[in-house]
């Protein structure tokens, strides 16, 4: 049986495709742009000239940001991610030794290495690794092109930098990352209960019908309208109806099944989504919940429901289908007072 957890890995392995995908496109407009900015300036430097050297390097750059760009970079590995910063970084080398004693302005460009290596990477061990070996190569032309005090000022004061620039993306990156998953969250639970939401229970039982379809298996759903609700937020006030709101929900998530799919798409209204389950079994966990809901009291009496059923693909073959028939049933069954129908509907 297919999980809750299963639909929510696959969620977030198409955002990781898609930030794969923007990572990749970043990489390749870093080098793009330092290609272009590089090559305009290197006619500036005339005491000494810049070599020939230097135009192939900056021919280098930009040919690497198009084929950055040129990447379907959504069904590349994460791992082949680590060669774009060891590539920027070998690059931004080559410019700062075949430049000469100007090449020290050019070393400046390890601060878009950092910038993407922060961006790109989550383990904060494979960013320091990264910058690391960016140390080193703004290190080494610096220490043999300089006079010894003047090196050892300029690694003092540029390597933190660079440090602080991989830390501050680094920092802002999993922040956003962090309010990202928090609002995705919310947009998908129910705020008073925990459980699913509207948006949740229609995405839920949209995945589960193509899922079903393709398999030829039944799926149930169970539409819940709790029995004198409005008695309870009448005669103990709201604050209380919305303990009993938050009991129900806690009661359902422990009765169903651990594939079983809760929801509170308003109101007193609770639904069920019951994968892979055929009339049979949706009677008996119609019945586990009734049972449930008994231990439950409101307005001064056990809680009881009215619980209306629908089948995939007998009474509907679409999300709306399925919601409008087990409705029908629920307010069938409150109608008459509670008394079983043959069509599996129940009420307490």
């Amino acid at each position: 049986m297919l999980r809750n957890a299963d639909q929510t890995s696959m969620r977030a392995a198409d955002d990781a495709a898609q930030r794969r995908a923007i990572t990749g496109r970043l990489a390749g407009l870093l080098f793009a742009i330092g290609a272009i900015a590089s090559a305009p300036a290197n006619e500036l430097f005339s005491d000494p000239p810049v070599g020939h050297a230097a135009h192939w390097v900056d021919l280098l750059a930009f040919v690497s940001g198009l084929v950055c760009l040129a990447i379907p970079w959504r069904r590349v590995p994460e791992r082949w991610f680590h060669v774009l910063p060891i590539a920027g970084t070998c690059e931004v080398a080559l410019s700062v030794w075949s430049i000469g004693v100007h090449g020290g302005i050019y070393a400046w460009y390890y601060g878009l290495v950092a910038v993407f290596t922060a961006y790109a990477f989550d383990r904060r061990a494979h960013i320091a690794a990264h910058m690391l070996l960016v140390a080193v190569a703004f290190s080494l032309p610096i220490v043999y092109l300089h006079h010894v005090t003047d090196a050892a000022i300029r690694v003092a004061v540029a390597i933190p930098v660079l440090f602080t620039i991989a830390g501050v993306v680094a920092y802002l990156r999993e922040g956003l990352e962090e309010g990202k998953a928090l609002l995705a969250q919310q947009a998908r639970t129910d705020p008073l209960t925990g459980v699913a939401n509207l948006r949740m229970r229609d995405e839920r039982l949209e995945y589960e019908i193509a899922r079903h379809r393709r398999v030829g298996r039944e799926l149930a759903v169970l539409v819940l309208d709790l029995d004198r609700f409005k008695e309870v937020n009448d005669t103990q006030g709201h604050p209380a109806g919305d303990r009993l709101l938050r009991d129900v929900a806690a009661v359902l998530s422990a009765t169903v099944r651990s594939g079983d799919t809760v929801a509170r798409p308003g109101g007193d209204e609770f639904c069920v989504v019951a994968p892979e389950t055929g009339r049979a079994d949706a009677q008996r966990l119609a019945e586990r919940i009734e049972l449930a809901l008994a231990t439950l009291t409101g307005a001064g009496r056990p809680l009881s429901a009215s619980v209306g059923l629908a089948l995939f693909p007998h009474d509907g073959v679409t999300a709306e289908e399925l919601i409008d028939r087990a409705d029908l049933d629920e307010r069938m069954i409150k109608q008459a007072g509670g008394a079983v129908r043959d069509r599996a509907l129940f009420a307490v």
